[in-house]
């Protein structure tokens, strides 16, 4: 937790600038905190095909 922030349970206190708000996981989900974005494996495939045959480099 940064230096100098209140720590609170309040949703009330989300938006107040130097508060910590601690969520449980049902209240954080409500929230949208887990929804997710990533790429499906199809997807990612797809983000390949206009990569050029030796064009990528594995991990460089």
């Amino acid at each position: 937790m940064p230096s100098g922030a209140v720590l609170s349970d309040s949703l009330t206190d989300l938006l107040v600038a130097g508060v910590v708000v601690e969520l449980d996981a049902s209240e954080a989900e409500a929230l949208g905190a887990f929804e997710e974005t990533a790429l499906g494996e199809a997807d990612a495939w797809d983000a390949n095909a206009d990569i050029e045959p030796g064009e990528a480099r594995h991990g460089q």
